[in-house]
């Protein structure tokens, strides 16, 4: 059975999604990996933002996302993965997005956790503005 949950939504308690994800880890897991990434400061296109605007460029946003999780999933062979980004508008070191892989060792698990990544931080489904 896959272990994949992907969410766009507010995210409020980043503790509390770790401590959901953690509590059924498997036997077989070596590595768990989290990527925590929060709004800095300066901007990445403001240096001197007031507020981030996290919006869906599509409709089909997070279908596009739940679908590439899976042959992430399924390509690394991972215990489980969990992503969550944020959406609204947001404050300075507020979460933007949460990852959690749960891997059977290290190089399945830092691999299957950049691709997502980088997927998400594409732009192309997930947009990010920066409000003066």
């Amino acid at each position: 059975m896959e272990n994949v949950t992907v969410k766009i939504d507010k995210i409020s308690d980043i503790s509390e999604l770790y401590t959901e994800f953690y509590k059924d880890t498997c036997d077989s897991t070596g590595t768990i990996l989290i990527h925590h990434g929060k709004a800095k400061y300066p901007g990445k296109y403001i240096k001197d933002y007031t507020k981030i605007r996290l919006f869906e460029k599509t409709p089909e946003a997070e279908k596009i996302l739940k679908e590439k999780a899976a042959e992430i999933f399924k390509m690394y062979d991972l215990n489980s993965l969990l992503a969550v980004h944020n959406i609204g508008t947001i404050s300075k070191n507020d979460p933007i997005l949460f990852l959690a892989v749960e891997a059977r060792d290290r190089e399945t698990g830092f691999k299957g956790m950049r691709e997502l990544l980088e997927f998400i931080k594409s732009e192309k489904f997930l947009g990010l503005e920066e409000i003066k």
